[in-house]
């Protein structure tokens, strides 16, 4: 019912006019984010920790610790 009575105002009217008023006519708006569902998503597996590897890497350490460290694993075995 709405829709014929919009269009029986359209009638009689030149094509300029309506294209200026489809040009008035804004689109609905959307939303940019949200964080609906992520924290669901990510419970689904568990949230786990980082692995931890068996030997963590020397590598820009300072050399003199790591020299200290070297004499301190030689001196430090288990005798059998």
């Amino acid at each position: 019912r709405r829709r014929s009575l919009h269009l029986q105002s359209l009638v009689g009217r030149d094509a300029a006019t309506l294209s200026d008023e489809r040009k008035r006519v804004k689109m609905a708006k959307s939303t940019n984010h949200t964080a609906h569902n992520q924290s669901y998503k990510n419970h689904r597996n568990g949230i786990k920790k980082p692995t931890k590897h068996a030997k963590t890497s020397v590598r820009g350490m300072d050399p003199k610790f790591l020299r200290n460290q070297r004499y301190c694993k030689k001196h430090n075995k288990v005798a059998e």
